[in-house]
């Protein structure tokens, strides 16, 4: 996790107390500030709420198990007109923990998160998780894509400027 992930969204949770076959749950509301932070970040309008339920499980080799819900209200530029248009992120969360270095991850399993000194940051797991809920191409319901012809009956686009290209070659 580098620096400025830190100051967007920080959130360690103390996991001492967590023996195994407990759980923990914690809920975390995210202010205002930080959820203009984190909008900057994912590159949106605004984020107008983000709040994340957890439940912390601990195994018997000490690792833990983050399991969740992420739900934010978010707002984002239409990808057509760049009008704002409101999306609701109700996602589910999960995350392994575990404070042994030298175990390799399999190639199918996600990235394990690092416990220090008996805590769990938190934080920029669920911005990286709310990151991958968002719609990546969001659209206003009235917008319409129409491809703008500057000369009237030539094709336009890419496809059409290298067919220009080859014709010009060929002759």
């Amino acid at each position: 996790m580098n620096e400025k992930a830190a100051s967007e969204l920080l959130r360690c949770l103390s996991i001492a107390e967590l023996s195994p076959a407990e759980r923990q749950v914690e809920k975390i509301h995210v202010d205002a500030v930080e959820c203009a932070a984190i909008a900057e970040r994912l590159d949106i309008l605004s984020i107008n709420s983000l709040s994340v339920q957890l439940e912390l499980f601990r195994d018997l080799t000490g690792d833990v198990t983050l399991v969740g819900r992420i739900v934010a209200d978010i707002v984002q530029a239409c990808v057509v007109t760049l009008e704002p248009v409101a999306q609701h992120v109700d996602v589910p969360l999960y995350q392994r923990f575990s404070g042994r270095t030298e175990e390799e991850e399999g190639e199918d399993e996600d990235p394990v998160e690092l416990i220090a000194d008996d805590e769990i940051e938190v934080g920029d797991v669920i911005v990286q998780n709310l990151s991958l809920a968002l719609d990546p191409y969001p659209r206003a319901p009235e917008a319409e894509y129409e491809e703008v012809d500057d000369d009237a009956g030539k094709p336009s686009g890419p496809f059409a400027a290298l067919a220009a290209l080859r014709d010009d070659f060929e002759k």
